[in-house]
């Protein structure tokens, strides 16, 4: 079945005149007409009746007519999509931001894009750097910003934005917010044992894995215990009592206190990335591009 019979059929089944239908559609009546006939013969029945001067739809005809109908709307809809996307009316992005990324260049980015590309159409999403990256590489994402893990992809092109450094979070009222990392340059600090005594926070899969491994250098393990999705769930959760997290610097700001461990660094890079040698729309583009201008270096809450 070919869109040209369809649309030939639409108009003969409203006009109920092959003449006017085939004036109509800018062809001749024997044009239509055949076109009609080979997608009565894939239908293996008439679909139109003729009685001298008059048309009529068969029953056949009739059933198919609605759903002739949807198909060539649906078809003329997407030549449409097509056409907006190529002169750049459409411009959809589908961009992934892992959930521990909070930076105020990124909001600036989305302005920006909104600002000169006026057909975006933007599908955020969010997960663990882990999820983000397997989405992409399965054709979901165009565009993802994540943490770089330590054996990335070679699939990947990756463009680095900055490097987030990772931090203790508490109440202002618990033990850990006493230390000389954090209020008072007095009290001991937060070492490896105290670390295993406490219950521990999860953010989204990403949190906690760095604390972990900066414990186990120390001969030390924590307990994970509970679980948050994001970090304003996170700070509910510490706030809340449930224990402490682990959480980037640059969203560790009040009324959560943010600790600095003495032992061990944990520093990771955040970075743009797309799936190499697979070919980027207009809106993914644009957004590299406003990315790649952008100061992702400024400083972060204390």
């Amino acid at each position: 079945m070919e869109m040209h019979q369809v649309r030939y059929f639409l108009a003969a089944a409203r006009l109920l005149n092959f003449t006017r239908a085939a004036i109509e559609c800018h062809v001749s009546q024997p044009s239509l007409t055949k076109a009609i006939q080979k997608l009565e013969d894939e239908f293996g029945a008439p679909l139109f009746r003729r009685e001298r001067a008059r048309t009529h739809l068969t029953e056949l005809g009739k059933a198919m007519l609605p759903h002739l109908e949807r198909s060539f709307e649906a078809a003329q809809t997407a030549k449409e999509m097509a056409r907006g996307m190529g002169r750049a009316e459409i411009a959809p992005l589908a961009l992934g931001v892992a959930r521990t990324v909070e930076h105020p260049a990124l909001e600036r980015v989305l302005a920006e894009l909104a600002g000169s590309l006026t057909g975006l159409e933007l599908a955020l999403s969010s997960g663990s750097s882990a999820e983000l990256i397997e989405l992409a590489l399965a054709g979901s994402l165009d565009l993802i910003i994540v943490e770089l893990p330590d054996e990335a992809p070679e699939r990947l092109d990756c463009w680095p934005l900055f490097a987030e450094a990772w931090c203790v979070v508490t109440r202002s009222d618990h033990r850990f917010a006493a230390s000389p990392s954090a209020t008072s340059p007095a009290a001991p600090p937060v070492t490896p044992d105290l670390l295993e005594d406490e219950t521990w926070i999860d953010l989204a899969g990403d949190g906690c894995a760095g604390l972990a491994r900066i414990a186990g250098q120390a001969g030390a393990a924590i307990d994970v215990r509970h679980h948050a999705q994001s970090p304003a769930q996170l700070r509910q959760m510490v706030l809340a009592g449930l224990g402490c997290g682990w959480l980037p610097r640059s969203v560790a700001g009040p009324p959560l206190v943010p600790i600095t461990l003495a032992f061990g660094e944990d520093e990771s890079p955040v970075v743009l990335a797309s799936v190499a040698g697979r070919r980027r729309s207009v809106a993914a583009d644009a957004f590299l591009r406003a990315a790649r201008t952008q100061d992702w270096s400024l400083p972060t809450p204390t």
